[in-house]
Formats: structure tokens, C-alpha cells, sequence
């Protein structure tokens, strides 16, 4: 992103929070129609500073208002009359009014994400805010002012105000809608519309600093958001005083007609414009997208030797989700005009991380044996005594622990050294199978063999009845038999999180990705 972009965009930003056409709407309908490549590690960090830049406008525009109602709440609440005063008052109604935003951002966010990044979809929404105008316009009758307010009507806006979940419905248009349906008029409607934006816009930036913090190469990129911050906070405090003026003789209808206009022009556009799926792949080979829905993200997707058993349901996942494009290659693949986000799955918790990672399962350690070998439980202790080297053959085993086995194991097992097989030391299942075992003892498992995968892993088990090895639960194969590895005769419950890890919190088709992903291991 550009200083001039983010000029641009931060003007933007500080129109259409409070005018009612919906700023998410045009931040992402306004890069789309002037075909701008931003990366799409920019656009959160922005997104959350120039936010913060139109509520830092509000606040100092209703600072007034706002010392006046919190001194006036928290006065009524030492009191023990939390209603007694009109400011009072209007706190708890703000409250109230904040409850059905909270909600919907609890329990829809996740499902509407994925709309953010699709303009088509923002541009049916913004038909659904000039609806809510057009409505406001005819069905209220404009005849309270906001001294008349009470519970159900700070209650019903709060409502409308839920709906602003969805890019390209807006926020302050909904607000002023409730309000209006109240019959209040426009200039108190509006009033309160931007004084109940202000928790709702708090909490999303409180919770967004976290995230915000973690964005590599944030200072970096800092002087280019700066320059959006200081542009939404000015234009954003200029909006709310033209907007507040304009409506006290003028009509909702304006911007209704501008939210059909830009949400007519981007349908247009979207159909016009050539399919993205045609644009050529830099290097690699060009990812295929069966359903011919056009690119929105693309995952480059590695794995450590012991998740590879999750590239079939990877692939699957994206396959069942438009707009998706996976990438497996180890090559450095890209689509141009679209950031590939970088996934890495891996069981077990690295030492340190460095990004965001998501659980996708919890799966336990299992040591493993083929099937005409009957060993059925091992003891902690009898497995690190095979590990040093103490046990060689099955056979000693077999003297050692006649219970280890549901029946006798035939000559051909017995009479075999034990085969452990392990993989590199560089891998994360190598490390979890360490944690088993004192590291003084690990140098004997230098004439193990080798392997670099659970699908080899597997093979290698199916193809030796004399070997052991380790998987994950879920990754066994069914023809191979699992071993209860038990201390003092208790089993050992050693469990691994199998864990997906980005650079940052995935959002939209990606967060879908990844719940496709944790349901199809864990059915």
C-alpha cells in the first residue's frame, strides 16, 4: 500500500462511517474498482487504524455529551438511582443498545467473514441499506426528539445496528433507521446512532490490538497507516458535522439513491471485468478450480512428516469451498494480483511460535506393530529398555513379558531383532517421541531406520512384522495394531495438538478452510 492509498482510503474510511453507505462497503468495493493489488497482510492492520481514527473523531466530537452522560451514570449509580437522570438514563440505553451488536459479533462474525472480500455480495448488501433508507424515509413519522427516548427504542436500534455484520450494510444507516422506525427525527436519530457506535467501536478495537500487535513487519508499514489514521480522524470528525446539519433539512432518500448507484456499478463491473481464475500462476503449476467461481484466496499448504495423512482432506475441503485454490507444491508458487497465505500444519506445539496457530485436533501418540504381531500393551519401562538397546529380539520381550501379548507370537516374529523405526531428528513426531524418554538413552536409537513420512511409516509396519513405530491415532492405518503403552499398569493418555499456523489469524474462505479441515478429522 501506497502513501497516496492510504490517504485515499483513510478519506474514505472517515466519510462512510457516519455517512449511511457503509465504509466497509467501500473499502472494499473502491480497491476493486480502481484495481488496486493490496497485499492482504496490509489490509487488517489498516482496516483497524483507521477505525480507531473515526472513533477517536466521535469521541472528540461528542466529548461534551459524553463526559455529561458518564459523569451523570456513574453519579445515579453511587446514588443507588441509576435512573434518576436524563444522562443516566441515556447511559443504560446505550448499553442496552450496544447488547444486539455484541451478540451478532459473538455468534454471526464467523459466518459472515467470508463476505468481506467478495464485492458482488457487498453490493447486494448496499441495495439492502438503501431499502433501510428508503424505509426510514416513508414509514417513520418524525415526530419525537431524543429527550423522549426509552428502553424499547434504544433496544430496537440496537437491533438495526446488528445488522451492520454484513459489509455493505452501514452501520450509522441502520442506526438511523431504528431510530427513525421510532418515529424520532432525523437529527436525533443520527445523534444517537453515532453516540451508540462508540462501545461497539471500543470493544472491536480493543480486541483488535492483540492481532494488530502480531502483523509482521508492523513498524515498518507503520508511517503509510499513520497517514490513513490522521486522514479518517479529520474527515470522519467533518462528517459527523456536515451530516448532522444536512439532516435537518434534508432527506435520507439522497443516499439511498447512491447506495443502489455504487452497488449497481460494482455488479456491472464484476461481470465485465475478465474471470480471475484466468490469471496466470508466476511459477508452478496454476492451481485448478473445478467450480469456476473466481479466486478470493489461495493456501500455500506445507506439512511436517507426521500431517501429510491430512493432505487428502486439505485438498477435499478446498475442492468443497468457491473461491478457495490450495497449493501442496513446495515450490515458491503465487497468483499474481492475489497474496498466497502461507499455512504450515504440524502436531505438536512448537518451542517458539512465531504467528498465529489454530487447533485442529487433539490426537494421541500410539506406538504401532503389524498385524501378525499379537503384542497388545508395552510397558513404559519395557519400551525404554528396547529404546537402549536392553531388549533386542521380540524373543526377549516375549521372556520378559508374557502379558504384553494376547497370545504366543509365532516363530517368524520372535526369532527377528526388533525393528524401530523413527523419523528424522528434525521433525516434529521426533521430538513429541523424545518427550517419552530420558535423552540420555536416545543416542541408541542411532541404528534405527529412518522414515520420512506417517504414510511411510505405515507402509513400513504393513511390510515388517518385525518393526515398531509411532503415529499419531488418527493417521494409523486400519490393517496396522495399536499398542497400549501403559506405566504402573495404567494407560498412558499422551496427547499432541495437531495444529494449522499462519502468519496471522485467518479470516473469511480461509477461517472456513480450516473448520472444514478440524471436522473432517474429527467427524
Amino acid at each position: 500500500m501506497s502513501f497516496l492509498q492510504s490517504l485515499i482510503l483513510g478519506i474514505i474510511q472517515g466519510l462512510t462511517e457516519f455517512l449511511p453507505v457503509s465504509s466497509s462497503a467501500h473499502l472494499v468495493l473502491v480497491p476493486y474498482i480502481l484495481d488496486w493489488k493490496i497485499p492482504e497482510s496490509q489490509v487488517f492492520p489498516f482496516d483497524v487504524l483507521v477505525q480507531i481514527g473515526t472513533l477517536l473523531a466521535v469521541i472528540i466530537y461528542f466529548r461534551k455529551d459524553l463526559w455529561s452522560i458518564i459523569r451523570g451514570f456513574v453519579l445515579a449509580l453511587i446514588n443507588r438511582k441509576p435512573f434518576e437522570t436524563a444522562d443516566a438514563r441515556m447511559g443504560w440505553y446505550l448499553v442496552l443498545a450496544t447488547i444486539p451488536a455484541g451478540l451478532a459479533g459473538i455468534f454471526l462474525k464467523d459466518k459472515v467473514e467470508a463476505a468481506f472480500n467478495n464485492p458482488r455480495i457487498t453490493a447486494i448488501f448496499l441495495f439492502v441499506t438503501a431499502i433501510f433508507l428508503l424505509g426510514s424515509e416513508f414509514l417513520g413519522r418524525q415526530s419525537r426528539k431524543l429527550e423522549d427516548m426509552g428502553w424499547r427504542d434504544a433496544l430496537v436500534t440496537g437491533v438495526f445496528q446488528a445488522f451492520s455484520i454484513f459489509p455493505g450494510i452501514s452501520r450509522s444507516g441502520s442506526t438511523i433507521t431504528g431510530g427513525m422506525l421510532r418515529n424520532f427525527e432525523r437529527p436525533a436519530a443520527a445523534r444517537f446512532a453515532f453516540l451508540m457506535s462508540i462501545p461497539v467501536m471500543i470493544a472491536a478495537g480493543i480486541f483488535s490490538i492483540p492481532d494488530l500487535l502480531d502483523v509482521p513487519d508492523l513498524g515498518g508499514f507503520l508511517p503509510v497507516l499513520i497517514v490513513g489514521f490522521i486522514a479518517a480522524a479529520i474527515v470522519g470528525y467533518l462528517a459527523i458535522h456536515w451530516l448532522l446539519h444536512f439532516l435537518n433539512k434534508r432527506s435520507l432518500i439522497y443516499f439511498a439513491a447512491y447506495c443502489v448507484l455504487l452497488g449497481s456499478l460494482v455488479l456491472i463491473l464484476s461481470h465485465v471485468r475478465p474471470n480471475m481464475n484466468a490469471t496466470p500462476v508466476a511459477s508452478g503449476a496454476a492451481p485448478v478450480v473445478e467450480n469456476g467461481d473466481e479466486i478470493n484466496e489461495v493456501i500455500q499448504l506445507s506439512h511436517s512428516a507426521s500431517t501429510d495423512w491430512l493432505i487428502a482432506s486439505a485438498e477435499d475441503c478446498a475442492a468443497d469451498i468457491p473461491g478457495l485454490a490450495l497449493l501442496t507444491s513446495d515450490e515458491d508458487t503465487k497468483i499474481d494480483g492475489l497474496e498466497t497465505i502461507d499455512v504450515t500444519l504440524r502436531w505438536g506445539e512448537p518451542e517458539s511460535l512465531a504467528g498465529y496457530a489454530v487447533t485442529i485436533s487433539e490426537s494421541a501418540f500410539t506406538f504401532v506393530v503389524n498385524s501378525e504381531n499379537p503384542l497388545a500393551r508395552l510397558p513404559l519401562a519395557r519400551l525404554e529398555e528396547i529404546t537402549a538397546g536392553s531388549l533386542r529380539t521380540w524373543r526377549d520381550l516375549y521372556t520378559n513379558c508374557q502379558n504384553c501379548y494376547e497370545e504366543e507370537p509365532p516363530s517368524k516374529v520372535l526369532d527377528q531383532p526388533i525393528q524401530m523405526y523413527v523419523y528424522p531428528d528434525s521433525e516434529d513426531a521426533q521430538d513429541i517421541f523424545a518427550d517419552f524418554f530420558n535423552e540420555e538413552i536416545l543416542p541408541s536409537l542411532s541404528s534405527a531406520i529412518l522414515v520420512p513420512s506417517t504414510r511411510a511409516m505405515n507402509q513400513a509396519i504393513l511390510a515388517n512384522p518385525a518393526g515398531l513405530g509411532y503415529l499419531p491415532a488418527q493417521a494409523v492405518d486400519a490393517n496396522v495394531l495399536q499398542v497400549n503403552v501403559t506405566r504402573n499398569g495404567k494407560s498412558l493418555d499422551f496427547s499432541r495438538p495437531m495444529l494449522a499456523i499462519t502468519g496471522e489469524e485467518p479470516q473469511g474462505i480461509g477461517r472456513q478452510w480450516l473448520a472444514c479441515l478440524s471436522n473432517a478429522v474429527n467427524p
